[in-house]
């Protein structure tokens, strides 16, 4: 019998459906991945296996016991134990006194008291390789094993039930290999192990049985093997093939991408991408996200920048766009460095940001939203003609709050505000970000008719298959780097491997 079960759990944020009968079996001596892209509903349910999501329907047990009705804290003294997506550590005390937390509030209310906190806090650091740095101030550790600390505070409560929100977050690939092997030395010793995470070469390497989640319902289940190969996972992480729109786009791209012309102005920097990223690097807070990203974008193409969740994607085009200073390497707009720019200046450069979640002023009407895009100086009426002749169902909502649009309208808007701007480079955070397929494969049309327009995009998806429709180069992003840049067709092949194998 599971250690861990989940049976119908449901979860609803008031009309929203946002988990649908969710079942899931983590047993003793395993660690079982919970997988699924965007805003597929995973942190959901780890929040309502835990006791921090109230659920809408279905229970939990731990051990045969219902624990559905119960606190966190009372279903931590059942024996679950947790670690969170974001370091939840004491920065200012030392790794032996963040373990000895766990260990202490254990005996507060264990009725089998066991080895003396001390003790307990010892033979963990032993355990997972801490004893050297166990009297350094956790603030002052590198990101890989700060993780580590938080393992081990987790431990130190004896847990029958270990949840892992995306330990991997923020780890290089050494550090990573780390994190596998004591997870493996976790699930030999009996405890049932659940892993939430978008590093596909950790879930592949350590899960022996996995559940993929898409649009808050469970879609699959196997083992590494039979996930991988599994044809519906495949279209969950990469969207539907658009073989036949691909073929024919692709008819019409040169084997290797010609510079176009350069703009107005600018003519002595022909031959020069219109934008260039170089070795760059950067990190929120101590956690390093990005290790050196290098990747040209030539005027009138469409770069399609792709890879699993956690890749680096969306914070390079932060980086990028102005809105995160990076903390090595460069980026240029047509030959000029413009490293640590000012977001302002940048969008009035030409660089415009559609970002992940669409970026609209929920509380104003279509229309209040574009007369934002008049800071550039171009004409209000202009700009809305533009826009309704794009996009014909915003014409139709002018008057409606956005925030009351269905996702596909809020994208359109997003969409048609950035482009009242007349950018010299469009960057495109993930599109489909919570939309249905039929509508990312319109959204999609349009940003193909963009592109013909002779507008520079580059575009981060993770519905891969539909931007690879509609782009000129494309490139495989992992662990905070650019692993393989080539021509669609040639990095369509390798997609399925990158984000489900975790390889490039």
């Amino acid at each position: 019998m599971a250690l861990l079960e989940a049976r119908e759990v449901s979860v609803r944020f008031g009309g929203h459906l946002a988990v649908n009968k969710v079942d899931l079996q983590v047993d003793a001596g395993r660690v079982t991945g919970l997988i699924g892209p965007n805003g597929a509903g995973k942190t959901t349910i780890f929040n309502a296996l835990t006791g921090l999501q109230e659920t809408s329907g279905g229970q939990v047990f731990i051990d045969g016991a219902d624990v559905s009705g119960l606190a966190p804290h009372k279903r931590a003294r059942r024996g679950m134990a947790r670690t969170f997506q974001r370091l939840e550590l004491f920065s200012l005390l030392t790794v032996r006194e963040n373990v000895l937390v766990g260990a202490e509030v254990r005996q507060r209310w264990a009725r089998d008291k066991g080895a003396d906190a001390d003790e307990v806090v010892d033979e963990l650091l032993a355990r997972i390789g801490l004893t050297d740095l166990a009297d350094q101030r956790v603030d002052s550790l590198p990101t890989g094993k700060a993780r580590l600390v938080e393992l081990a505070r987790a431990l130190a409560s004896q847990p029958r039930v270990l949840l892992l929100d995306e330990p991997s977050s923020g780890l290089n690939e050494a550090e990573t290999h780390e994190m596998a092997a004591v997870l493996r030395q976790v699930a030999d010793e009996g405890l049932a192990v659940l892993l939430v995470e978008h590093d596909m070469s950790l879930v592949m390497g350590v899960c022996e049985r996995i559940f993929v989640l898409d649009f808050g319902e469970i879609i699959a289940e196997g083992d590494p093997a039979t996930i991988q190969s599994d044809p519906v996972v495949q279209e969950a992480y990469l969207g539907a093939e658009r073989e036949t729109a691909a073929e024919e786009h692709l008819a019409d791209v040169p084997a290797s991408p010609t510079t176009a012309a350069a703009p107005p102005g600018d003519e002595d920097r022909t031959g020069v991408p219109l934008l260039e990223v170089a070795d760059v690097r950067a990190a929120y807070g101590d956690i390093d996200v990005l290790h050196g990203v290098d990747l040209a974008v030539e005027a009138g193409t469409v770069f399609a920048l792709l890879g699993p969740n956690g890749a680096g994607k969306s914070t390079t085009l932060k980086v990028i766009s102005g809105l995160l200073a990076p903390t090595g390497g460069s980026v240029s707009l047509c030959g000029r460095r413009v490293t640590g720019a000012d977001a302002d200046a940048l969008a009035r450069a030409g660089v415009c940001l559609v970002p992940e979640g669409r970026g609209i002023f929920p509380n104003l009407t279509v229309t209040e939203n574009l007369r934002m895009a008049t800071f550039t100086g171009a004409s209000f009426d202009e700009i809305l003609d533009r826009s309704f002749t794009r996009f014909p169902r915003l014409a139709e909502r002018r008057g409606q709050v956005a925030g009351t649009m269905s996702g596909g309208e809020q994208q359109m808007l997003a969409m048609a505000r950035a482009l009242a701007t007349d950018p010299a480079v469009l960057l495109l955070d993930e599109l489909s970000m919570g939309l249905a397929p039929i509508i990312v494969s319109g959204l999609y049309e349009q940003v193909q008719a963009i592109a013909d327009e002779g507008t520079t995009i580059l575009v981060v998806e993770q519905f891969a298959h539909e931007v690879l429709g509609v782009a000129d180069v494309a490139a495989i992003m992992l662990h905070g780097r650019v692993q393989r840049t080539g021509a669609p067709a040639e990095i369509g092949e390798e997609l399925a491997a990158a984000y489900l194998g975790g390889v490039g």
